[in-house]
């Protein structure tokens, strides 16, 4: 059983998701359907192989964010999250937790699990 909360109940460690945003952080095992490049404010989502990026009040989605290659793109710190729904939804919140120059162990929140709880200890259900 233990093996099981490890594996499925725990969120993925190192990103330090807020209070706010850690029901979408990828469980461990899981990669995430999308993932945050804060330096280009642009999410990358997995299945399509697209960014998704604000550009004005309109949202984008592209093989690559404006004049970056996805090479410098995927090079760039970055932040996995399980979304269930559009990017949009989420990216104020996301933004100001991430802001440009983050990096990962920079401005860290305080990870609110520990692995020896069970994951219903750790999500508070």
């Amino acid at each position: 059983m233990t093996a099981c909360n490890v594996q499925y109940g725990l969120p993925t460690p190192g990103y330090g998701y807020p209070p706010g945003l850690s029901s979408l952080a990828p469980r461990m095992g899981g990669a995430g359907n999308y993932t945050y490049y804060p330096r280009f404010e642009a999410y990358y989502h997995r299945e399509s192989k697209q960014f998704y990026y604000p550009n004005g009040k309109n949202w984008e989605v592209k093989p690559t964010v404006l004049s970056s290659t996805p090479r410098e793109i995927f090079e760039s710190a970055s932040v996995p999250f399980q979304l269930p729904d559009h990017p949009s939804k989420y990216h104020e919140m996301v933004k100001r937790s991430y802001p440009a120059d983050w990096t990962p162990g920079k401005g860290r929140f305080d990870e609110s699990f520990q692995v020896s709880h069970s994951s219903w200890d750790i999500d508070r259900r």
